[in-house]
């Protein structure tokens, strides 16, 4: 079977994206030579598997930041259909806003994404994605740092992530997928209640 992003996915980097370590070697802990000793980690997924997305699934993903519905899908991270239930059904179950049940389940900080825009796609050329639960976050907003501990052990806030190698590589979005809606979000209630502890 052929899958449109094989190459990339294949790359080692695209496990290590996937599992939120930051590739840059600013950040990165290196030795008086500048050789990197290790890579700092921000977040991503834990134990990634590899995970196929066939013709005609259905995929979600938030964004936003003024970007166009195409520019979204040009991102890595995206969540299944059960999975977006999931997010629909914490929000209301807790009286939230999608964007912040989004927030609470993937383990997003508002520094990351204003979470303005959420898209529905189909997948029409299979590919190959990255599988997880979400791992904790830790990463510098403002004078601080975000910690977002992941919450896997309750069973209402675990939830798979997908992480797709090679979207943003230029056109691969625009073959290997069909945005069937575009929803805008208040970026406001996508935080309200998002506390920085």
């Amino acid at each position: 079977m052929s899958f449109l992003n094989a190459s990339e996915f294949s790359d080692p980097k695209s496990r290590l994206l996937a599992m939120g370590t930051n590739l840059s070697s600013r950040n990165a802990i290196t030795d008086p030579a500048g050789r990197v000793l290790a890579y700092a980690q921000t977040g991503g997924i834990l134990n990634p598997v590899r995970h196929e997305l066939h013709a005609a699934t259905r995929i979600f993903r938030f964004g936003g930041s003024g970007r166009s519905p195409q520019a979204v899908a040009m991102g890595g991270w995206w969540i299944e259909q059960r999975e977006f239930e999931k997010i629909v059904s914490f929000a209301q179950t807790h009286d939230l806003s999608v964007g912040m049940a989004m927030r609470c389940l993937c383990l997003v900080p508002p520094e990351w994404s204003d979470a303005s825009l959420l898209i529905r796609a189909r997948v029409v050329r299979d590919l190959l994605a990255w599988r997880g639960l979400g791992n904790t976050v830790v990463t510098p907003a403002g004078n601080g740092t975000v910690h977002l501990p992941h919450q896997n052990e309750i069973a209402s806030r675990r939830l798979n992530q997908l992480f797709i190698p090679g979207l943003n590589e230029p056109g691969v979005a625009a073959m290997a997928l069909v945005i069937e809606s575009d929803y805008p979000l208040n970026p406001r209630d996508s935080v309200r209640g998002f506390l920085y502890l």
